[in-house]
């Protein structure tokens, strides 16, 4: 691809205003750019325009797969001693409600229980 292609190119991926005034005046948008008809034609066809952005791009990077599977606890380690503390506070509400020894007790204990665990 020649080097104003390119240039353009890259101006309509960075510059929205840019890839707007190519849809709508292409002619008055490339004047600055030394492009071929067939160039100028792909800024006023968005599918042209969409099919030369990933091939710029699929020539540039390479291509990689990520995969993710199973469980991902390691992720957030925070986030799992926060789960322990919770925990340990469940179990503690928990105690409270087999400790009480009256009615209004045991009411107030599982009603701090219901809240912790939603």
């Amino acid at each position: 691809m020649r080097r104003d292609f390119q240039a353009a190119l890259a101006r309509v991926q960075r510059d929205y205003a840019f890839y707007i005034h190519c849809q709508l005046d292409p002619a008055t948008a490339l004047t600055g750019y030394s492009l071929s008809p067939e160039e100028q034609a792909t800024f006023r066809d968005p599918q042209r325009l969409a099919d030369a952005l990933q091939e710029r791009t699929s020539m540039r990077l390479p291509s990689i797969t990520i995969k993710i599977s199973g469980t991902h606890d390691w992720i957030n380690a925070a986030a799992t001693s926060n789960r322990e503390d919770i925990d340990e506070v469940i179990a503690h509400a928990v105690e409270s409600v087999k400790r009480s020894e009256n009615v209004d007790e045991r009411r107030d204990s599982t009603l701090r229980l219901m809240r912790l665990i939603g």
